[in-house]
């Protein structure tokens, strides 16, 4: 059975929409902990980021890495993301493999939308509404608006509060899960190789990007 490391392209050039579009966001309000106001400031505070390393001028590639690291490392939970992707095999992985896991998952995160967040830009971004998942967690549903009549991508943004910080744990794009979607590439490459056959093809697939390829 062929695997790949891939998300389906529609899922990846969305989600990369996501991180270079314009937010004006407005939310409903809803009885939570993790209040949907708290919510809206810090999305909108992630969106400005994203708008200020798009326009600065002259930026150099080493430059840019810097920045969309930064801007990774604020707006999401890398390392639950990376947990929750590993799915059963986590709780099999040792401290060691997991630790290992969280660096080769973040990296391969940021190597893979750093790409395709360069590549857009001028996107309308609308906010549809909010709803509660439970007590620290909010999905807020949004719309994006491309250039040139193409279709929109209904994006819903999985935002969780702990320790009074927010951050994206999840992106729901056209439906399609993005933890999910990785959760069962990463268990189809398992089931053939073991732990350490995915963790050997998540090198492989960072030394591509580091390599430019």
């Amino acid at each position: 059975m062929r695997t790949s490391l891939f998300p389906p392209a529609r899922l990846l050039a969305a989600a990369a929409v996501v991180a270079s579009l314009t937010l004006i966001l407005g939310f409903s309000s809803i009885e939570a902990v993790a209040a949907p106001k708290d919510a809206e400031n810090f999305v909108r505070e992630r969106g400005a980021e994203a708008i200020a390393v798009l326009s600065k001028p002259g930026l150099t590639d080493q430059e840019y890495a810097r920045e969309f690291v930064a801007f990774v490392d604020r707006s999401f939970d890398a390392p639950a993301m990376a947990q929750f992707a590993l799915g059963i095999y986590w709780r099999q992985a040792n401290e060691t493999q997991r630790a290992e896991f969280v660096k080769l998952y973040r990296d391969y995160f940021i190597n893979t939308y750093s790409q395709r967040f360069r590549q857009f830009s001028g996107e309308r971004f609308d906010v549809l509404g909010v709803r509660a998942v439970n007590a620290t967690e909010n999905l807020v549903q949004s719309r994006i608006v491309r250039p040139a009549q193409a279709q929109p991508i209904n994006i819903e943004w999985h935002v969780r509060e702990a320790a009074g910080q927010q951050r994206v744990v999840d992106l729901i794009i056209e439906g399609l899960r993005l933890g999910i979607t990785l959760r069962d590439e990463f268990s189809a490459v398992v089931q053939q190789g073991g732990l350490d056959g995915l963790f050997k093809a998540l090198r492989d697939k960072n030394l591509t990007f580091n390599r430019g390829a």
